[in-house]
């Protein structure tokens, strides 16, 4: 299931991080489509209450308390299987950020699973020349090295 999950990963990120340019509304819909790829690539992963994977766990069965939990513990696991859930969530949460967001999850480890030359292209493609983009890029240019 981990290697599956990968490949539906692989389709959704390729054309991000190959962008050459990405607006603000495009933002907000790769946003929204990576949170939706996420829950339902995550749903594959049926967790029981103790948070090991179910073969009896049933996502309809969960209660509004619960639902939170459970995905969360759904999150936890696809992680496990998947090599690239990591970074399609780190993609997710850089699409809505602002650069100043995006500097303070570079120093909170947010951006761990991605290159700093994908994330310095990703940069490149969402902002605007500004002095900050350029100070963020010229930072990430020397972490790399």
């Amino acid at each position: 299931m981990g290697n599956m999950t990968d490949v539906v990963i692989t389709l959704f990120l390729d054309p991000v991080l190959k962008a050459e340019a990405i607006t603000e509304p495009a933002s907000r819909f790769v946003h929204s489509l990576f949170l939706d790829m996420a829950r339902g690539l995550a749903e594959m992963f049926l967790v029981d209450g103790e948070g090991y994977v179910s073969e009896n766990a049933n996502s309809n069965d969960m209660d509004a308390g619960n639902n939170t939990t459970q995905q969360q513990q759904q999150f936890h696991v696809a992680k496990t299987y998947s090599t690239l859930f990591d970074k399609s969530q780190a993609l997710c949460h850089f699409m809505p950020m602002h650069l100043d967001e995006i500097q303070r999850g570079l120093e909170e480890g947010a951006f761990r699973s991605v290159t700093a030359r994908e994330l310095s292209h990703l940069i490149g493609s969402a902002f605007d020349e500004s002095e900050k983009r350029r100070a963020l890029l010229n930072a990430l240019a020397a972490a790399s090295k």
